[in-house]
């Protein structure tokens, strides 16, 4: 016989709040305790919270990347959670001794909202986009391996190093240079012909 809807209504409850334990970093028994249900009610809820997971992505993520995900879904909530409770009204009560005996004033006083509760939304923002790879790609220009110096610069250096370290110091790469190897190489000079190309 199949479950009532109130029934299901109660598992998917329950679930919530494995899933929000499980990512607060609870272990399984901890939680079966928080609930008043068995250890093992908490695995299998844990294993069709893991499918339902798995089954609502949009990408093919490893499951590393979808916990966090998850983690940053309930940061967010319990952020957006945090904003709307720091823009209620706070009331206090005083009494104050008047003519007539005591008397209680209360004052309410209005507040805008703690901003750092946003910031704490706008992070986990910026986290799933990053997860997500949304952002376009930050462009870096090459550096040496230390990072210190553009990659340029160093593969610069490095040939003048190897080019003071070679016999005879420095080779000039230039035109007579060039056409030196190639007779060498006995390879013909353009416009020359080879019967009447001179040898070194």
């Amino acid at each position: 016989m199949g479950r009532t809807a109130q029934e299901e209504l109660q598992i998917q409850h329950r679930r919530q709040q494995v899933a929000e334990k499980y990512l607060q970093g609870w272990i399984q028994a901890e939680i079966a305790r928080h609930l008043s249900v068995s250890q093992a009610t908490v695995s299998s809820d844990l294993k069709a919270i893991r499918r339902e997971w798995r089954d609502s992505r949009i990408r093919d993520f490893d499951e590393a990347v979808n916990l966090e995900l998850q983690k940053l879904q309930l940061l967010e909530r319990e952020a957006w959670q945090g904003w709307q409770r720091s823009q209620e009204p706070v009331e206090s009560t005083r009494v104050v001794q008047s003519e007539g005996g005591k008397k209680a004033e209360k004052t309410v006083r209005r507040q805008n909202g703690d901003p750092r509760f946003l910031e704490l939304v706008n992070r986990a923002s910026v986290g799933r986009r990053a997860l997500l790879g949304l952002d376009a790609p930050t462009l870096i220009a090459p550096t040496s391996p230390s990072g210190d110096q553009s990659y340029y610069a160093f593969a610069m250096q490095e040939l003048l190093k190897l080019a003071e370290q070679a016999q005879g110091g420095p080779t000039i790469i230039d035109a007579e240079f060039l056409e030196r190897q190639l007779r060498a190489a006995d390879v013909p000079t353009p416009g020359i012909e080879p019967s009447s190309q001179p040898h070194e």
